[in-house]
């Protein structure tokens, strides 16, 4: 039949309707007995009302289906408007059986935001500049949200202070450190998470040595375990 039957619906309706006239008049002519010709149009009649029904039953449940949502609605907002009531009055009479009586839970304590966690993975790139950047990777809790992070710093190792270099922002995941003097053998880095005025544990050392590595030229990379450092007083913001 090739592309003649159209495959959707409404088109196979349209084109139905005009066949119908058709072939009741060319019956014969086209090789149809005009008994052919009256079952094919009264299929098509059978078809067209049955078209007509589904239209209608899908029109009555997107009807119905509106319906009900505005229905739910209306539940839903006077349901959350009368256990405020009933918390309220719960609440105001310091009565919790109230809670009970009316099939109500009473409110969740307010929560503690949880202090942030230290960096506990890094890396560091010399860039064309000189510079270096430092990153690292953390995943705050739940609920512990615009944290900051101090970077803070020693050159070539030793038991000097740490100098507070910058704080960045919690999306910035990285220092670019522009200031190492030139020369330097090797560089400690220490970062701390910051939420407002608190204040999270320190990572670990993150120590990046310059110069050959064994043998060859190059930079080495290594994280030392050597837990926190009490910077105190000491630390200060580098010039």
């Amino acid at each position: 039949m090739g592309n003649n039957m159209p495959t959707k619906i409404g088109d196979l309706i349209n084109w139905c309707t005009v066949h119908v006239d058709l072939w009741s008049v060319n019956a014969t002519s086209v090789g149809l007995t005009a008994a052919q010709a009256l079952q094919f149009k009264n299929a098509v009649n059978t078809m067209v009302l049955a078209n007509s029904s589904a239209e209608a039953a899908r029109q009555a449940s997107k009807d119905a289906t509106i319906t009900l949502q505005t229905n739910v609605d209306v539940v839903r907002t006077l349901g959350a408007a009368f256990v405020a009531v009933i918390k309220g009055y719960a609440e105001t009479t310091n009565n919790n059986n109230v809670y009970a009586l009316g099939g109500v839970s009473p409110s969740d304590p307010p929560g503690v935001v949880p202090t942030p966690v230290a960096p506990n993975q890094f890396g560091a790139s010399i860039n064309p500049d000189g510079s270096l950047t430092v990153k690292w990777k953390v995943t705050q809790p739940a609920g512990c949200t615009n944290v900051s992070y101090s970077v803070s710093r020693r050159l070539n190792g030793g038991t000097g202070p740490f100098v507070l270099l910058a704080n960045e922002g919690g999306r910035n995941k990285s220092f670019v450190d522009t200031t190492l003097p030139i020369g330097v053998d090797k560089v400690e880095y220490i970062v701390q998470p910051r939420r407002g005025d608190v204040a999270g544990p320190q990572s670990t050392v993150f120590m990046v040595q310059f110069g050959s590595v064994a043998g060859g030229g190059g930079m080495s990379i290594t994280s030392t375990e050597t837990g926190p450092i009490d910077l105190g007083a000491s630390m200060k913001m580098a010039a």
